[in-house]
């Protein structure tokens, strides 16, 4: 027979593990699902404020690292927050804050009905550019450099024209393979792909 110690530790183990599970934000597309932890660094796309989500409306962006998860509602720590003024349905402007390192912030909750997109953009600090990205745009830079030399290479010109723009295409595609996916959860969302059976769920 179990005693009552052994069951209680049994249901302490129970909280503990849907605690931990409650944390984490999980998406579902068919058969495929994605998993951002609790910890890491989330860029998230929201409808400006007194607009309703629309692919053709303006929308904010908040990054910062996520707290939880549960129901149905993300809970944040905000590093940067881009967001459009609107007045009366009319595009006013544009404000980017940015949050010092050591300021102490109020968690963010978000409900799940407000996010149009999800992706991650770092798993210990938030990051504007994945490794990726940096390497395709000094490539890019470098690329570029050769090009704008190419009236002073006299005979080498040709040569130094090929090289950069094979640096320039090598970037390009580099940056593009190497950008975070992003995750559409959201019908109206500005990114939404044309076919809407790629809408990632919620669990």
């Amino acid at each position: 027979m179990i005693s009552q110690k052994t069951l209680c530790i049994f249901a302490c183990l129970l909280f503990i593990v849907s605690t931990i599970q409650s944390q984490d934000i999980t998406l579902q597309l068919g058969n495929k699902s994605k998993t951002f932890k609790a910890g890491t660094f989330l860029e998230i796309v929201q409808p400006a404020a007194g607009t309703v989500p629309c692919t053709k409306c303006s929308y904010n962006v908040l990054s910062g690292k996520l707290i939880s998860y549960k129901d149905g509602v993300v809970t944040m720590t905000l590093d940067e927050k881009k967001e459009v003024l609107v007045s009366e349905g009319k595009t006013l402007g544009f404000r980017e804050t940015s949050y010092a390192a050591d300021m102490s912030l109020t968690n963010t909750a978000i409900p799940k009905e407000d996010i149009l997109s999800i992706k991650q953009s770092g798993k210990k600090k938030l990051k504007t550019l994945t490794t990726g990205q940096t390497i395709a745009t000094v490539t890019a830079l470098v690329g570029l450099g050769h090009l704008a030399s190419i009236p002073l290479a006299g005979d080498n010109g040709s040569l130094l024209a090929a090289v950069g723009a094979s640096e320039v295409v090598v970037a390009i595609i580099l940056g593009a393979s190497s950008s975070p996916k992003t995750y559409v959860t959201h019908i109206n969302c500005p990114d939404k792909p044309n076919n809407n059976d790629k809408i990632w769920i919620w669990e």
